[in-house]
């Protein structure tokens, strides 16, 4: 068996990587579409008031599985940092749980549309402006896997090239203050209702 040519082996390199661009593109548009449309029903929209606690009960559910698989990926890269796991390791946690995050923020887009929200108070506009960048930080990081994916599985986070590194840490705390802030302004919303 013959090694291809190096040309082609560019070729097919430069064909994923614009495949790849172009998945990630219809990703960010997919989320902004869904965005705008959880905002319009949920300012134009009066649901019956019976529909109000299941959509609370599945906005809350939609919250505990979209942050704890943001946590749980973030506390992945952070073990694979501190040398506790490997890149391996985190490689086969992230898919089944990066669905997970989906799953919450999908949730949440659907069941925020029915609890009304209040666009004209500032911290409702800043959650729902939070959701949008954890949502758009997770189509982001699809580049980042990407990257990562072309590694050696043995790599230590230690030896990557520094901007690979910052990469790495400005996609967590991009994730992680988005969730958060998601998360306390709608206690804070809720309980003062």
């Amino acid at each position: 068996m013959t090694t291809p040519p190096i040309p082609r082996l560019r070729a097919e390199r430069a064909e994923r990587l614009r495949a790849a661009r172009h998945r990630r593109a219809i990703g960010y548009w997919w989320v902004l579409i869904a965005w705008l449309l959880s905002l319009w029903i949920g300012t134009s929209v009066v649901p019956h008031d019976w529909l109000h606690a299941p959509a609370l009960f599945g906005h809350l559910a939609s919250v505990i599985v979209g942050l704890g698989a943001a946590v749980l990926l973030e506390m992945s890269g952070l073990l694979w940092m501190l040398r506790r796991t490997s890149l391996d390791d985190m490689r086969r946690t992230e898919p089944p749980v990066t669905a997970l995050a989906w799953l919450g923020i999908a949730g949440l887009l659907v069941t925020g549309a029915f609890l009304q929200p209040d666009l004209s108070q500032p911290l409702t506009a800043i959650k729902m402006i939070a959701v949008l960048v954890a949502a758009m930080n997770g189509v982001a990081m699809t580049r980042l896997t990407d990257e990562l994916d072309r590694l050696p599985g043995a790599v230590r986070f230690s030896s990557l090239p520094a901007r690979l590194k910052l990469w790495c840490v400005w996609s967590a705390v991009v994730s992680q203050t988005a969730w958060w802030t998601a998360v306390l302004i709608g206690m804070l919303n809720t309980a003062s209702r």
